[in-house]
């Protein structure tokens, strides 16, 4: 897998265009009796790395059973929730790298851009 995929996410555009439908503009001819409301402030998105990994047979054979019998099984989901909680037992995986480190893999990581 090359590209990192995103959840879709619902932006400014969409919500201002279900607001129009339900408060119409003043440029309709008709009075908005709305107090004005603060702009909408959107959530940080969680963007998507993938990476290659191997795991043994039996593990890829239950997986790929996982996905077909269980409607609710994501398998990027479980992946991440494995990983975050095996780093649990690893306290330096929270040490931020030093400027050196960091700069290097910045610069090497096509995935780490933009």
């Amino acid at each position: 897998m090359s590209e990192s995929k995103t959840k879709p996410k619902f932006g400014n555009k969409v919500l201002a265009s279900i607001t129009e439908r339900i408060e119409p503009s003043q440029a309709e001819g008709t009075t908005q009796l709305v107090a004005e409301t603060p702009p909408i402030v959107e959530e940080e998105q969680t963007l998507w790395v993938s990476f290659t990994t191997a795991v043994t047979r039996e593990t890829y054979m239950k997986l790929k059973q996982a996905e077909y019998w269980e409607p609710a099984f994501f398998f990027k989901e479980v992946t991440e929730a494995a990983l975050i909680k095996e780093l649990q037992n690893y306290p330096n995986a929270d040490k931020p790298l030093p400027p050196a480190a960091l700069e290097k893999l910045l610069r090497s990581s096509k995935k780490l851009r933009g």
